[in-house]
This record gives structure tokens, sequence and C-alpha cells, in this order.
């Protein structure tokens, strides 16, 4: 750190990683702006009781607005809004894997769990979950979709455990679960001709690779071979979702959830296909 005069003014030049902060007579106990050299540029942190204003060309482009804080009742609102699409969208797509023409082309409904990566010093990373048709490992029809930051575990256990006990109870009646071969993939039960693919399956690599989700599939899985309802784990994992901040990610992924919802279900018309 150095300062220098600049144009007979006195100015503070921050080296990466250096920071300072400043603050007004009347808020020094109180609050303070954090300014830090990042990356050639000057990140800005601060409470806004102590901003009069922000002026400059294109600076409010660079604002970050925190997310509003959700109380547990309006985020599970949210989940089970989203889950109540997922499960409508699951059994339009089931109908039509099962179908002859569908089977020929080998088109596969594939639930999955995929982590995305943080990409920017602003973003965080998260988990997803993913309901597909597939063809040759393509996207054939996007289904619905919703990601959860890494913050909001509680959240994306609730989902995660739902949306699984979901799949295994309607595709998997009937078959006992080998938890010693457990291989992170679960096929259907579905009977298929030689040459085409298991027209159900679920990747549950993902969350088999963490212990907190590893223990979520086990115990439904485990459930399912004794014959037990998992309603007391999900209950359980509703209870744990605490008021929190939640991304747009979430809200941008219900709406666009909804959409493809509307879209599919009117295009395919499910009582067409029963």
């Amino acid at each position: 750190m150095k300062i220098v005069n600049i144009d007979g003014v006195q100015c503070v030049v921050l080296e990466e990683g250096e920071k300072i902060y400043i603050t007004t007579p009347n808020k020094v106990n109180q609050s303070k702006i954090e300014i830090k050299g990042e990356s050639e540029k000057l990140d800005i942190l601060g409470n806004s009781s102590i901003v009069n204003a922000i002026r400059g060309e294109g600076m409010l482009e660079k604002v970050c607005i925190s997310p509003a804080i959700l109380s547990s009742e309006e985020i599970i609102k949210k989940c089970d809004l989203w889950l109540d699409m997922f499960k409508q969208v699951h059994d339009a797509f089931k109908k039509l894997v099962l179908m002859d023409k569908y089977r020929e082309k080998q088109v596969t409904m594939e639930l999955s769990f995929p982590i995305f990566p943080k990409i920017t010093d602003r973003d965080d990373k998260g988990r997803r979950i993913r309901l597909n048709l597939k063809q040759y490992s393509k996207t054939l029809n996007e289904g619905v979709t919703i990601s959860i930051d890494e913050a909001n575990e509680d959240v994306y256990s609730y989902l995660v455990a739902s949306a699984l006990d979901y799949y295994v109870s309607q595709n998997l009646k009937g078959q006992q679960i080998d938890m010693m071969d457990f291989n992170s993939i679960l096929y259907s039960n579905k009977k298929h001709k030689r040459g085409t693919p298991v027209p159900m399956l679920a990747r549950l690599g993902s969350l088999t690779e963490s212990p907190k989700y590893r223990e979520i599939v086990t115990k439904i899985l485990i459930n399912h071979n004794v014959g037990e309802s998992s309603e007391q784990l999900i209950a359980n994992l509703r209870n744990k979702i605490s008021n929190q901040q939640i991304s747009d990610r979430m809200d941008s992924d219900i709406n666009n959830s909804s959409v493809q919802y509307k879209l599919i279900l009117e295009t395919l018309n499910p009582k067409k296909l029963q």
C-alpha cells in the first residue's frame, strides 16, 4: 500500500489483497466501508447506513444486492411448487419412454443431481436436480430443473429426498436394490428389449460421493427394500429448513420449469398417452 500524489490529489494505491477501512466521525464504532485490491481493481464492501450516495458512470451496475431473507414457510412453498411440477413431468415422460416408438428410438428419462461450479468470486457453487429426456446421452427434451447454492444445503436435502423417493416409488416397485452392489445408477424395473436402453434411470454419483447426501440416498433405498415409507425422513428434512437467503437461481429455475411444465403437458397431453 502506498500514497501517491496525482494531479495534486492524495491517492491510496492498493496492491492485490491489500485493504483499508474508512468511516465517518459519527460511525467510528458502528460501521465502516472496506476497500480491497482485487485483480487490479477494487472491491468495496459496506453497510448502507454509512453511505450517502453512490455516483459515477457505471457504478450502479457494480452494486451487488444481497437477496432478502425468506422464511422457512416461503422456502418450503417454493420447493413444493417445483416438486409438484417434477412429479407431473416425471409421469408424462414415463408414459412416453414406455411407448414402442420411443423405445425403438432409444429415448430414456434421466434423473440427475449435477454439481455446478463457482465461476467468479461473486458466484456460489451448488447443486442441481434435473429431469430430462435423453437420446444417445444427449438431451432430447428438457424437463424441469432446480439449482440450489451450497449454502442452502438443508433446502437441497429436502428436494433430493422428495424427488428421489418419488422416482424409487414409481419405478422400482417390487424390486430389491442390492446395497452391496449399488453403483450409483438406479435403473427402473421395466423390462426392455435386448439392444435398447433401460427406459428410466437416476444418476446418483454426485450424491453418493458426499457423506451428507449419501446418507439420505441410503435411508431411502433401505426403506424401499424393507417396504417402509420415507415420509418421516422427508418430513424431518422439511422441518430443518430455516429462514435464510436464497439466490435468484431458485426462482429463475422455478419459472423456467413452469414454462417447460406447461409446454410438456400441453404438447404431450398425458390423457392421450393413457
